[in-house]
């Protein structure tokens, strides 16, 4: 294999294990531990209780990461490309393909939704108040503005009217069903 080839693929594999150890590990945990902070401070008790706490969270959880699963495989394999940009910076190959079929159809962010929801879900099994009506919808606010400052502006000049067409149709993070 050629020097180049190896190393984009070598390039891209780590890109994806350290988004993944950001999204999955370190910016989770900075969540989780600001929501217990509060708890503490406010003294604030549990919302749900053992074993419906779990019971709930792995609801949660598990449809979150279908979410994710789902949305990622639609980018790849619908849209042949990566979600990974940051601040309107392409990291890996963007996809080539607007894709508005499989989780799209019903938000233009299911990777975030689904994000979103696994958040709840641990926030669910902490039984933790702050974290699931202060820190996650602040954090929610946070990414919509993010989205639209960059992402939104990105595939408007990538995908032109077909985007416009797509983003006045279908919600952000919160799905339509």
């Amino acid at each position: 294999m050629e020097r180049a080839v190896l190393e984009d693929k070598l390039k891209t594999i780590l890109i994806y294990f350290l988004s993944l150890l950001f999204f999955l590990a370190i910016l989770p945990a900075a969540i989780v531990v600001s929501g217990l902070f509060l708890d503490k401070l406010f003294e604030l008790s549990q919302v749900i209780y053992h074993p419906y706490n779990l019971i709930f969270a792995s609801v949660f959880v598990i449809f979150g990461l279908f979410w994710m699963a789902w949305s990622l495989y639609s980018l790849i394999i619908i849209g042949k490309g990566n979600p990974q940009e940051a601040f309107g910076k392409e990291i890996l190959p963007a996809s080539k393909k607007l894709v508005i079929i499989g989780p799209y159809r019903y938000t233009r962010n299911p990777m975030g939704f689904g994000w979103f929801m696994v958040m709840v879900g641990v926030g669910l099994s902490l039984g933790s108040l702050s974290l699931l009506l202060i820190i996650l919808p602040l954090f929610l606010a946070a990414v919509i503005i993010y989205l639209k400052s960059f992402e939104e502006k990105k595939l408007l000049i990538r995908f032109g009217a077909d985007y416009m067409l797509y983003r006045n149709k279908v919600p952000m993070i919160l799905p339509r069903l």
